[in-house]
């Protein structure tokens, strides 16, 4: 195809063909029209934007931005393409630069809730928590049901210590969705409520979210590191112990199957969120992952492991006897079971305002002795950081 051969009929006809392919999910077949297209008319922007949108789609986000940031540069003033962009950013991680495709869009004449909301997010994923709060509560003052903003915005006001008007959000959001589990658990945790156990969707959603950062933002961020505790506790107690099975609960990306992986012959890797495991998958630590709720993998699985680990798992439970008894009657007889959990001054567990549970060591040595197991050790460890202060809480290790 050439220049010289393509009549304004052709160029039409063309358009509207991979227009038409876009809009089919052809996205291939849409992407191989929009580039022959350009190749003959490079200065195009809608062209461009079209390329951007179906490359997009296809999550070939790097190659999107490519012809995104050409068609901005080719026509600065269409707020559509600074949005789309944005979202672009967005996915490749660049927030700052996202942050600043959506101010284009608002100063170019795009006051839609949505771009406002996005740029919202942006600043709050950037920790620039006033300017968030200022577009949250114009979007409120537009909009006073606006759902998503509501839950964001209570969730900005929980972690900056606002925990009277996040209250005030999160039974907003109930009175539009009763349903709302994230909402409901984390009003729960503010009026001194404690349930026996997060709610599920609750859990998965939260990391689902959390997967791709989650590595980075607890190692790197919150200098987390319970799973290496737990391994330097279970090796001062056993060194050169081998096993034959372990099994990760709540393996999450992975961090304890890191430190484990070499002292046992398999493990098998259990979590609630998809996300997660992708990750982990990626490692190729594992023998085995599985997306379940541990108490409904421990009721139904065949494997006798002889190691059971479960690092920063409790946080999202309060009742722990079940868990515990299950467990015992999984694992094999001298089988060990390591755990980690916050600490709570009250006389079991409790729903920290964090939204996570707390337990008491004295809970602990109460149920591991009711649901048969001994314990082996019981040691203090700051488990990683909040807001530059020091989580603490207690590592386990109890044996059959």
């Amino acid at each position: 195809m050439t220049k010289q051969t393509l009549t304004p009929k052709d160029i039409e006809k063309q358009v509207n063909k991979a227009c038409l392919l876009h809009e089919k999910g052809a996205l291939d077949e849409a992407v191989k029209e929009y580039k022959n297209l350009l190749s003959v008319l490079p200065n195009l922007p809608q062209l461009h934007f079209n390329c951007g949108l179906a490359l997009y789609d296809q999550e070939q986000y790097e190659e999107a931005e490519e012809h995104y940031r050409r068609a901005s540069t080719l026509c600065p003033e269409d707020p559509d393409i600074h949005f789309n962009r944005g979202l672009n950013f967005r996915r490749l991680g660049q927030l700052q630069d996202a942050a600043g495709s959506f101010e284009l869009a608002f100063r170019s004449g795009d006051h839609d809730l949505g771009t406002l909301y996005n740029l919202g997010l942006c600043y709050q994923d950037l920790s620039q928590f006033s300017q968030a709060a200022l577009l949250y509560d114009s979007i409120l003052e537009k909009d006073p049901n606006h759902a998503s903003t509501l839950n964001n915005f209570a969730y900005l006001c929980h972690k900056t210590g606002d925990t009277k008007k996040a209250e005030e959000l999160y039974r907003r959001l109930l009175t539009l969705n009763p349903e709302h589990q994230a909402a409901r658990h984390m009003l729960d945790s503010l009026c001194g409520i404690t349930p026996d156990r997060a709610p599920l969707e609750y859990v998965e959603t939260v990391f689902d979210n959390y997967a791709q950062e989650f590595d980075h933002s607890l190692v790197e961020k919150l200098a987390y590191k319970t799973p290496k505790s737990i391994w330097e506790r279970y090796s001062s107690l056993c060194p050169h112990d081998q096993r034959e099975l372990c099994l990760d609960l709540g393996c999450g990306t992975g961090l304890a199957a890191e430190q484990f992986s070499p002292s046992c012959k398999r493990v098998i890797g259990v979590d609630i969120s998809q996300e997660m495991l992708a990750i982990a998958r990626e490692k190729k630590i594992y023998d085995d992952l599985i997306k379940s709720d541990i108490s409904k993998y421990l009721s139904a699985t065949q494997h006798s492991p002889d190691l059971i680990v479960a690092a920063d798992v409790f946080t999202y439970l309060g009742d722990l006897e079940t868990i515990f008894e299950k467990c015992y009657q999984t694992i094999t007889p001298q089988g060990l079971f390591l755990f980690s959990v916050e600490e709570s001054d009250s006389h079991s567990f409790e729903l920290k305002k964090t939204g996570r549970f707390g337990h008491s060591p004295q809970y602990i040595q109460e149920i591991s002795h009711k649901t048969g197991w001994t314990i082996r050790d019981q040691h203090f460890s700051k488990l990683r950081q909040e807001k530059g202060e020091w989580i603490g809480g207690y590592l386990f290790i109890l044996e059959r």
